[in-house]
Order: structure tokens, then sequence, then C-alpha cells
């Protein structure tokens, strides 16, 4: 490609960071109550005009997830440009970063809570008394929404990366659930419990195809029998660029962009029953089984 060629394409791309900036510094302002410079404030609200007139109204919780899927974003999309040569792995020191993943983390309790029509007995599964394990806790508002959502359970969050336990600490000392959450800087493939969890949570993108085998052979050993195993994925992207942006920031987390096929497949090979995937309104999607009696 000649270089007109590359700094054009470069100056289409543009228009697309600048507008998701623009919108995540105007729900910034938004909801922190600040005015800002005049000008600068209406040109913002310009843009996000320009990019959907009916983004401006109704403010309220959504804003916060928005600007926490922005921040995540922009800022692993830096961390790629500045360090474009580090190998694949979470490590991520940021805590704004880290804070933002987390807040998004969040949003998988309303995904599963969605799927409880179609599976009832998951349902009466989380009302009822038992300990939840959520794999990857980071941060913990995942395990915090998780323990808001269903008091009768205790959650057990696991995650090998310290910096991301020392704010998921801060954060659960400042919740009203902290006697029902128990944090332990533990990687999966070192879960050890006799069949003790009612559920387990797995987050699917920051799974390594090479670790999967002995990860999910970890988890049956830990499942209690009739407990349920929640496999996260990413919501299947709508076109090739956004397939390939979706794999290469997946890789670089150190995960595996899995499809809900292979999962299914998996979990059936470990005789797993009542396995199906379901989609949620959220750019997530659910691959769900059950751990068989014994």
């Amino acid at each position: 490609m000649t270089f007109e060629g590359t700094i054009g394409a470069a100056r289409r791309l543009s228009a697309s960071v600048e507008a998701f900036a623009a919108l995540g510094a105007e729900l910034r302002l938004r909801q922190a109550g600040l005015a800002g410079d005049p000008c600068t404030r209406e040109l913002l609200r310009d843009v996000v005009r320009a990019i959907d007139p009916q983004l401006l109204d109704d403010p309220g919780e959504r804003d916060a997830t928005t600007i926490a899927f922005i921040q995540t974003v922009l800022r692993q999309a830096l961390d790629l440009l500045e360090r474009p040569e580090r190998s694949p792995g979470w490590d991520y020191h940021d805590p704004v970063l880290l804070q933002a993943q987390g807040q998004l983390s969040g949003l998988v309790v309303r995904g599963i809570g969605a799927s409880l029509t179609q599976l009832p007995e998951l349902g009466k599964t989380l009302k009822r008394s038992g300990t939840f394990l959520d794999i990857g806790t980071g941060v913990g508002w995942l395990a915090i929404e998780v323990a808001r959502a269903w008091p009768a359970m205790r959650v057990v969050g696991i995650d090998p990366w310290e910096p991301a336990l020392v704010l998921a600490r801060e954060n659960l000392a400042q919740s009203e659930v902290a006697d029902r959450v128990e944090l332990r800087m533990q990687h999966v493939e070192q879960l050890e419990e006799v069949p003790t969890f009612a559920v387990v949570w797995l987050p699917g993108p920051f799974i390594a195809r090479e670790i999967a085998d002995r990860a999910l052979a970890r988890i049956c050993g830990a499942l209690a029998p009739g407990g349920w195993l929640i496999f996260g994925l990413d919501a299947a992207p709508p076109g090739p660029l956004e397939r390939a942006l979706a794999r290469l920031r997946t890789a670089r987390s150190g995960g595996h962009f899995w499809d809900a096929a292979e999962v299914e497949e998996r979990l059936l090979a470990l005789d797993f029953s009542d396995v199906g995937t379901f989609p949620t309104a959220l750019p997530i999607q659910l691959v769900i089984g059950r751990r068989n009696h014994e």
C-alpha cells in the first residue's frame, strides 16, 4: 500500500476513535454533574448527536457501564500501540482499566438472570444456600453482584493477578456483602476442592486453549453433583474486521476466541447434561451445562 493509502486508512479510522472518546467524555461530565467548558461541552454534544440523537436521553446506570466499556477498549488499545512487542497474557496494572473491566464483568449477572426463564432449575439452585465460584474474579465486581443478586449464596472469587486482587479487596471492604465473599490468589488449574460448588462461572475469553482441558477437569471435580457450569463467551462479532479485532484482543489477553459449538462439545464429552447456548441482550453469550448426579 502507498503512503497515501496508509494515511488515508488511518484518517478514516480516526473519526471512530475520536467519536468514541467524545461519547465517553460527555457521559463522564454528565455522570459527575459537571458543566465543563461551555464551548467544548456544546461541541461534545454535537458529536454525540451526530452519532445518535437518542444517546443524550435518559441518563442513568447505563452511563457508568458505557464509560467503563469505553475506558476498557481505549486503554487496551493504547497498550497495544505502546507495547506491541509484549507476549500474550493479562499484564495490566492500570487501576482505571482494571476497575472498568471489572465493572463490565458485573453485567454477567444480568445475562445469567435472563437465562433463568429457560433454565428454572438453575434459578432454584441460585436461590438456595450454596457456593458460587467466580473464576477470574479480577477486581471482584462480579462476585459482589452475585452476592447481591442471590443472598443465600456464598461466593468464592479466585484470580492469579495480584494487582487486580488488591483492588478487589478494597471494593469488597466497601460493599455490604463482604461477609459472604472470599477472595483467593489462585489459578483455575490449582482447584483442589472436593465436590463443593453449586455454580461455577468461567470467563471463556480469558481461558487459553492449552489449559482448557485441565481447567474443565478441575471444575468437574469441584462441582457438586447437579451443579452448574456457566461458560461465558463474547457475542459473535458482526463482520470480518470485528472478528479480527476480537481475536487479536482475546489472544493478547492470554485467552482463546471460543466458538459456542466447540464449548458445547467439550461439556457434553465431560458428561454434562442440559447443555445449551443462551444469547443475551448484552455483548456476551452463555454456554451452560449441568454436572450429572452421581
